[in-house]
């Protein structure tokens, strides 16, 4: 009555289940930080409608406009002056600040990291 066929269904399905959680916990993961880095970035400018659920909104629907070729970029800009009461050339800043951040961030953590793996290895190297 169908037997080892059906446990062997059974753990493909299961493993397209955790494919697919794993997927969706990253996208979630990664808006999240995108969020972050965009209130970030509006702080600075000193935008409106800062709130964490804002910006969460305006991060989601640029995510989902990103993939427009050339038309994506121009979308994000108004998207950001739009729903932040931002100009136009305040929202290329902002999305400038809010994509150089993350690259700020992972210099200095690999600065925070590196420095005291050096500060032991080179002296030891020199002598």
């Amino acid at each position: 009555m169908g037997g080892t066929g059906n446990i062997i269904n059974w753990f493909m399905a299961l493993e397209i289940f955790e494919i697919i959680i794993i997927v969706v916990a990253f996208i979630i993961i990664t808006l999240i930080i995108e969020t972050i880095f965009l209130y970030m970035a509006l702080k600075v400018a000193n935008a409106r409608n800062t709130d964490f659920g804002d910006v969460f909104v305006t991060a989601l629907v640029m995510a989902l406009v990103g993939w427009i070729p050339i038309l994506g970029c121009i979308l994000h800009w108004i998207i950001i002056s739009s729903r932040h009461d931002t100009g136009f050339i305040t929202a290329i800043g902002v999305w400038i600040f809010a994509g150089l951040l993350p690259i700020i961030v992972a210099i200095f953590v690999i600065a925070l990291v590196l420095l005291p793996i050096l500060a032991v290895s080179l002296p030891a190297a020199i002598f």
